[in-house]
């Protein structure tokens, strides 16, 4: 017997969105932009060369910075490879060349991609759920009190400050991803992951020659690195509900009430990897970035048509919204009342 659909997927919600994404099919915003491919790929990896030039010919200052943006660009694009967003297609070319790109991209930047799948594809399936989605397991350098009193009780002397160290904090991120990457390989079977551990071998060994008498430039890439990846991804979820694992809500209900987009037009979703399209990416993770701007409208319709909150700030509400979120005196009811 085949196993019946689940009574959220059947639901008006369930059923309505399915409806929805079939639309969305039809008019085209899953199909491949691969012109928007090509020069993501440039953006992407020409400052990191050109960075590289840049630090051995006398201007290391500014070539750090370049490969620290090459490796913050490359997050989001092999994300979107990983994704099997970007190469459509027969099942070689929409499995293999996507993870042979992301592979590629993942060893450039300095990360395992297998950790970064366990990681990343279990924060969709269940995004914000307490004691499930290891994107919002901070602790014990962030706890976000959200006017709970009996968080805020249970801070310690350190985490009471944790409202003025979030900013800078983020600063650590590549640093606190690259260990956390080795460690997911180092607690695994070495005939299981010598591949990762060969990439990252790659990636350290090119690292060691670029910065080769000039060290104290690579953590400058490093802290720039963290800092920009860690200030958009964490201003996209961190902040907002955190729900029971056992909600029996629709992707769309929980969708709407754990993303937040980040506003600014074309420029800011071009630089953040269109992570600035949250609420779109989470609902269709495998649409290319190149459409999600043409799926907006369809999802923010569906929202009021249902009742739900699409939640948007500027870049600096965010960060705002999750400071708050973080205080211990911010007032009761104030995070609440963050502007949407």
């Amino acid at each position: 017997l085949w196993p019946q659909e689940s009574e959220v997927a059947t639901s008006v919600v369930g059923t309505d969105f399915a409806k929805l994404t079939q639309t969305l099919h039809d008019v085209g915003c899953f199909d491949p932009h691969y012109p928007d491919e090509a020069f993501k790929l440039g953006l992407t990896l020409l400052p990191g060369f050109l960075g590289f030039y840049l630090l051995r010919s006398g201007m290391p200052a500014l070539g750090s910075f370049l490969i620290a943006f090459s490796y913050y660009m490359s997050g989001w694009t092999s994300h979107d490879y990983l994704h099997h967003g970007c190469l459509k297609g027969g099942q070689k070319q929409l499995v293999h060349w996507n993870n042979a790109v992301g592979y590629a991209i993942g060893a450039w930047q300095g990360y395992a991609v297998g950790w970064w799948r366990a990681r990343h594809n279990t924060h969709h399936l269940v995004t914000n759920e307490e004691g499930n989605d290891p994107d919002i397991m901070t602790a014990p350098v962030l706890i976000f009190v959200r006017n709970s009193p009996v968080i805020a009780a249970a801070l310690n002397a350190a985490q009471r400050w944790q409202q003025y160290y979030y900013v800078p904090a983020m600063s650590l991120m590549d640093m606190y991803w690259r260990f956390e990457s080795m460690q997911y390989l180092a607690a695994r079977p070495f005939n299981k992951v010598w591949a990762s551990w060969a990439l990252l071998a790659l990636h350290y060994s090119f690292v060691g020659y670029m910065f080769h008498g000039q060290y104290q430039w690579l953590l400058l890439t490093m802290l720039v690195r963290g800092f920009l990846t860690g200030i958009v991804v964490f201003s996209t979820h961190y902040g907002e509900e955190v729900i029971p694992g056992d909600h029996g809500m629709t992707l769309v209900e929980q969708t709407a009430l754990t993303s937040r987009n980040i506003t600014g037009g074309y420029l800011v979703n071009l630089l953040t990897g269109y992570i600035s399209l949250q609420t779109e990416h989470h609902l269709w993770p495998m649409m290319p970035t190149a459409r999600l701007e043409a799926a907006q409208p369809y999802a923010r319709a569906f929202f009021k048509k249902h009742g739900f909150v699409y939640r948007e700030s500027n870049l600096v509400e965010c960060v705002k919204y999750n400071v708050a979120a973080l205080d211990i005196t911010t007032r009761n009811g104030e995070w609440a009342e963050m502007p949407h």
